[in-house]
């Protein structure tokens, strides 16, 4: 090899060598005096987080395996009172033509059709 390119082979060599050698930087914080890296700290956020989630579904689980046949009739009509409101809730938007592209030429148009719905969209 030439002598310009051993020298470029060199220093590319040293400088991943250099590279190679760096000590990885990790980052912690102290909590009570004693040092913690942060993916503990986040493990330990994220188990208390479940925690409190899997408590929150044991409660309901609970709730639900005592319920008897009264409280199921409850629940099923308080569901069936969801579903008659959202599907007047749909039959309200078909009427305003949600779901539809149209084109609005005048302002008056425009603040008509934005004043009838409670739900907007314009592109």
């Amino acid at each position: 090899m030439p002598k310009r390119s051993q020298l470029m082979h060199q220093r590319i060599t040293l400088r991943l060598n250099q590279r190679r050698e760096k000590p990885r930087r990790t980052w912690t914080t102290s909590v009570d005096g004693v040092g913690v890296g942060v993916a503990q700290i986040i493990e330990k956020q994220v188990l208390m987080v479940a925690k409190a989630m899997e408590d929150k579904l044991d409660e309901e689980i609970s709730t639900l395996d005592c319920l008897d046949l009264d409280d199921l009739e409850v629940l099923r009509e308080r569901r069936l009172q969801q579903m008659k409101k959202m599907a007047e809730k749909r039959s309200c938007w078909i009427s305003l033509n949600h779901g539809e592209y149209t084109e609005i030429f005048s302002d008056k148009d425009f603040f008509s059709t934005i004043k009838a719905s409670d739900l907007p969209l314009i592109c």
